[in-house]
């Protein structure tokens, strides 16, 4: 039996089938997760989300092996889905096949509530360890930001990831400009050194850097902050299944 939950964390997935057992099942399942899924029947409908819409969880019906083959490949070519959670739902014999596309689980057809939640449960860990990677979590705290050829400029951070940071400055940024940042962590006295360029940038100041170099121990520290604010929340999110294991 499937128990309810109260998510905090909002994962995005895409389910494409059009069988009406398949949907049945997986809808009972995935009302139990925290993965706010999208079910698309057309092609060309699912090529384009896999393709420009970042999402953590792809779940295919793997019944026409030329259409769904070519929805993996585009989701595995795609900047935002290289590394998102796929799952596969596949009758005997399909199996190798799935995986070699690119497939990371499976569901084997016919499937009832209780198989395919153990199924999800197993897909539902990968896709908070990728959600983590990405993850940006939302702080106010001070930065040194020192721009090339304009000497240091007071910003803000507002949000912060393992990859770069969101900031309000004082006066705006220049997108591709370079920049040595310093910053201190929440709860803490550790200062994070990082390099970077501006990816986005307004005329308000708001901008956007990605990291180009964080040193080896700064990295550490960070990815240690970033993890215990997100296991936070995680430990509240982690959806159960009553007598599955």
């Amino acid at each position: 039996m499937l128990c309810a939950m109260t998510p905090q964390i909002r994962l995005d997935g895409l389910l494409f089938s059009h069988d009406t057992e398949v949907l049945g099942v997986m809808n009972q399942v995935l009302s139990t997760f925290s993965i706010q899924t999208e079910v698309c029947q057309e092609f060309g409908t699912a090529v384009d989300a896999v393709t420009h819409r970042r999402l953590d969880a792809i779940i295919i019906d793997w019944q026409d092996t030329d259409t769904t083959t070519r929805i993996v490949r585009s989701a595995r070519k795609s900047s935002p889905n290289s590394n998102s959670t796929i799952v596969a739902l596949v009758n005997p014999g399909a199996e190798t096949h799935a995986l070699l596309v690119g497939a990371n689980f499976m569901i084997h057809k016919p499937a009832d509530a209780e198989h395919a939640g153990r199924c999800m449960r197993a897909a539902y860990g990968t896709m908070l360890q990728n959600r983590r990677r990405a993850a940006r979590v939302p702080v106010d705290i001070p930065i040194s930001v020192r721009v090339t050829d304009h000497g240091l400029v007071g910003a803000r951070i507002s949000d912060l990831s393992i990859g770069g940071l969101a900031l309000q400055c004082e006066q705006p940024l220049q997108i591709n400009q370079e920049v040595l940042a310093t910053f201190g962590l929440p709860a803490g006295d550790r200062q994070i050194h990082v390099t970077g360029k501006v990816v986005n940038a307004n005329s308000s100041g708001r901008a956007g850097l990605r990291f180009s170099f964080v040193a080896e121990d700064d990295l550490e520290a960070l990815e240690t902050w970033l993890a215990a604010e997100l296991a936070q929340l995680e430990d509240a999110e982690m959806p159960c299944l009553a007598g599955a294991l």
